[in-house]
């Protein structure tokens, strides 16, 4: 009988374990870290031809449509009092982008994925370079209604 109680509560505890695993990829950090791996950040893009800045605020994104050149990098600062999570259409698999998909964040492909993978608080930046020429939709993870268009050319 106690064979059978300590198999039961290792199983309930397996079952927990994934539950809050897999509920931590989808949930953003409460206190989030700036930590971008070196294809998005800004500051290691010698190769970035031009300043591309949307600011997202409380009312969303502005500019809401932006146009580019291919091979472009773009970055989302969040001068908003809530978290941003900026990621491409549609939620909430995030797959509109070529390559896209939010079961690639925390994968080595998510330096590739037009998906921050996770929230930025108020002042912190993420960005992408866009290879993929198109007209690209995405929004917040977090507030799906926030929404933008980047148009490459």
């Amino acid at each position: 009988m106690k064979k059978l109680i300590l198999i039961v509560a290792i199983i309930l505890i397996g079952i927990f374990v994934f539950i809050f695993s897999r509920k931590n990829v989808e949930t953003p950090l409460l206190s989030p870290t700036l930590t971008v791996t070196p294809r998005l950040s800004p500051a290691s893009s010698p190769d970035k031809t031009s300043e591309n800045i949307i600011l997202y605020s409380d009312s969303g994104y502005d500019p809401s449509t932006l146009t580019v050149k291919k091979g472009e990098f773009v970055t989302f600062k969040n001068n908003s009092s809530k978290m941003m999570w900026t990621a491409s259409a549609i939620h909430p698999t995030h797959k509109a982008y070529p390559s896209s998909d939010i079961e690639k964040c925390g994968t080595q492909s998510q330096a590739n994925i037009f998906d921050a993978c996770k929230g930025y608080g108020q002042g912190e930046s993420w960005g992408f370079r866009f290879d993929e020429v198109g007209t690209w939709k995405y929004h917040n993870h977090l507030q799906p209604n926030h929404t933008g268009t980047i148009v490459v050319e």
